[in-house]
């Protein structure tokens, strides 16, 4: 089986609302040639005859894959592919298992929808010698990323949300991380944030000097909690909150704002597509990936296996990062990154897991965010935007 190297909480993240995934197309005039280029031709769909059923998020995620690994895995194998999507996979793998029925031979997971579904037994234990070893023979433990390996799925990409700021705002010396985010004396004007706790406090807890390794910890403790609010307290008047992945572009576009917390999808369409002209200040991403996984009662095993082979493999893997701005999760993978098959623009500076990126990425935990604690803490984040939160301090139990 594989050694489990994700440090757990309660489980880890979908952190970034499938912003990208969801995407229909990339936007303005480049949107539209590039929309036509990725639709040419006819998407894989359901067949009776299908020899492999596959269940996977939908938008330019699902047409990026169907590029990368449907179409090409078919083309060598013959395989027929049913392609199918979801917005609830845990939801639906539970269906599978409870009701006995035959499920989908593949289902594409985030990394904290993979953990749990692996815990309640939905997915079948894949052992090492099973999976595709690196570009040049090297073990899974070494090739695929740090701490992405997991018992029951094999990982694949990964997207992230980040700093950028608006370029030609400062002339001098430029904000590179997120302590100069939240240093309104040193680098002047208006943050675009995300309206809720999540990214907003680690950010804070980032710029007031907490260590990447001990972030959840403190956000789970009474005094890490009040150091996170305290800082972005500091912040407060000078913040721009958005609700949608577009209202945090449009805020930078229309210059709104300086810097913002964006993700790197919806980054990639503005500055290709728009002409958004930003710097990616990649120290302190906060980064989730997603894995692919053989449901516990799928009726093609082999064939599911045979495909997780091929989609995973170095070479192949690093194909889904010519049609979106999504890093391969295996480090040999990283030598065959090429240029977008539509733009013309090499991708390596818009992908979170080349080496000078992802050496100061943290995984993002929505397992925290989903358990209690992390509820609770939405709720306090509502208080503190109305001006009433308060701490309850006394007779609170502290994280051990």
């Amino acid at each position: 089986m594989f050694k489990k190297a994700v440090t757990r909480v309660t489980g880890q993240a979908r952190g970034l609302n499938r912003n990208f995934k969801n995407a229909a197309s990339i936007s303005g005039t480049f949107g539209v040639c590039c929309l036509t280029a990725l639709l040419w031709g006819s998407p894989l769909s359901a067949e009776t005859s299908a020899q492999l059923k596959v269940s996977t998020w939908g938008g330019a995620y699902k047409i990026s894959q169907e590029k990368a690994f449907f179409a090409p895995f078919s083309e060598k194998t013959g395989t027929k592919l049913a392609v199918s999507t979801h917005d609830k996979p845990l939801d639906l793998l539970k269906k599978w298992k409870e009701s006995g029925t035959d499920s989908n031979d593949l289902i594409d997971l985030s990394s904290f929808e993979a953990e749990q579904a692996c815990d309640a037994g939905y997915l079948l234990s894949l052992n090492e010698d099973e999976i595709a070893k690196g570009a040049n023979g090297e073990r899974i433990e070494t090739d695929f990323m740090s701490n992405s390996l997991i018992d029951c799925a094999v990982p694949s990409v990964a997207w992230s949300a980040l700093m950028v700021v608006k370029n030609g705002t400062f002339k001098k010396k430029k904000p590179r991380s997120w302590t100069d985010f939240f240093n309104i004396k040193k680098f002047p004007g208006k943050r675009s944030m995300k309206k809720s706790a999540r990214y907003s406090l680690e950010t804070a807890l980032l710029a007031s000097g907490v260590k990447a390794e001990d972030l959840y910890f403190n956000l789970s403790t009474i005094e890490g909690q009040k150091r996170a609010f305290q800082k972005l307290t500091s912040l407060k008047d000078n913040i721009v909150w958005w609700e949608t992945s577009s209202d945090a572009i449009k805020n930078l576009k229309q210059s709104e704002t300086v810097m913002g917390l964006a993700f790197n999808g919806r980054l990639f369409n503005s500055i290709i597509g728009d002409g958004l002209d930003v710097t990616l200040i990649w120290q302190g991403q906060l980064y989730d990936l997603d894995y692919w996984a053989i449901p516990s009662n799928a009726k093609n095993r082999s064939g599911a296996l045979a495909f997780i082979n091929f989609a995973t493999a170095p070479k192949q893997l690093a194909e889904q990062s010519k049609w979106m701005p999504y890093g391969p999760m295996r480090v040999s993978s990283l030598k065959f990154i090429g240029k977008h098959n539509i733009a013309n623009i090499h991708m390596a500076p818009y992908l979170p897991t080349t080496k000078a990126h992802f050496q100061r990425a943290i995984k993002f935990n929505e397992g925290f965010w989903e358990s209690a604690k992390g509820k609770e803490l939405e709720d306090r984040f509502k208080a503190w935007l109305d001006g009433s939160l308060s701490w309850p301090v006394k007779g609170e139990k502290q994280a051990k």
